[in-house]
Order: structure tokens, then sequence, then C-alpha cells
């Protein structure tokens, strides 16, 4: 019968010791020199698709696209898998995690609704980002406009308190 090989592995300085079972790299995996010198992002074929074209990111970016089209934000999970052309794995793959975060909620069997912010171009978060700005900009000249009449008003108060004229009313003797 075989046995399995058992070594110590001592990780960095800290003295801490881990067993090592039977540890194998995969056949096919791993290999440096079998590797191709193209890069991953160049398919070999034109039907080849890239690490990037089957990526999970591009690929949630895609379903977000998706869902935007919706105008109730509600998307039927097998006609999304059918769209984008991949398993139903991969849908739910994105939907977990999307649900997570609360930006979506299962409305039914294979379907789900957007809880996040608006997803159209025309509106959305660029409209309220424009709005915001817009309204910093009147503010700012709203609060210069005040700024500049509070030091005018404090100007004439002060000509005001110091005229010698003015020193013989009550209302100008408690303000020095």
């Amino acid at each position: 019968s075989k046995t399995k090989a058992k070594r110590r592995l001592e990780l960095g300085e800290s003295g801490h010791q881990y067993l090592a079972e039977g540890l194998k790299t995969p056949k096919g995996k791993g290999r440096a020199a079998t590797r191709s010198p193209d890069s991953p992002k160049t398919p070999k074929s034109p039907s080849e698709k890239t690490r990037y074209d089957t990526s999970l990111g591009l690929l949630t970016k895609k379903f977000i696209q998706l869902l935007s089209q919706s105008p109730d934000g509600v998307l039927d999970l097998n006609r999304a898998a059918e769209v984008l052309k991949v398993q139903k794995r991969r849908i739910y793959d994105i939907t977990n995690v999307l649900e997570g975060i609360h930006l979506i909620k299962k409305k039914s069997k294979n379907n789900i609704q957007w809880m996040g912010c608006s997803l159209s171009e025309d509106g959305g978060m660029m409209a309220q980002r424009q709005g915001l700005t817009k309204e910093v900009t009147e503010l700012t000249q709203e609060e210069k406009k005040l700024d500049e009449l509070i030091q005018s008003c404090t100007l004439d108060l002060k000509l005001l308190t110091e005229d010698s004229e003015n020193q013989r009313y009550p209302f100008c003797q408690n303000l020095n």
C-alpha cells in the first residue's frame, strides 16, 4: 500500500508549523513551460473566447445593462441566461452577490427585481449629480452675497458708532 507523504512547512518568522499531506499539482495545471506565449486576452481562433470575454465582471456589466432595459426593473433569469448565452449557474453567481448587498430581491421563481438606484442613462445618478452641482454653485453665490452684506453692515455700524456726532444718542453709547 502507498503511504501519504507528510512534511512540515515553516511559514514566515511566526514559528507556526503546518502539516501538508499529499500535496500534488493537478495534471495539466501550473506548468509554465507548456504555457502558450500568447496573452490570455488574445484568442487563438475567432470562435474561441478570451478569458476577459467570459469573466464574471464583464458578465455582471452585461446583466445590469439587460436589467436596465426592463421598464419595471424586473428580469426573468431564464431570459437573461438565453440573451447573455451563459449557463444559468453563472447568472446565479451574479444574483447571489447582488442580492447579498441588497441591490436586487427575488420577486418570484426565476424573477428578480432591481432595488438599487436608477439604472437609466437619461435619469438616475448623473442627473442627480448635475442638479446637486448646480445647487451647490447657487448656494455658494448666495453665501458670497450674504458675506458681502454682513461686511457692509459691520462697517456701517462701526462708522455710525465711532462718529462723535452720534455719541449723544443712547443707542450709540452702548455699542462701543
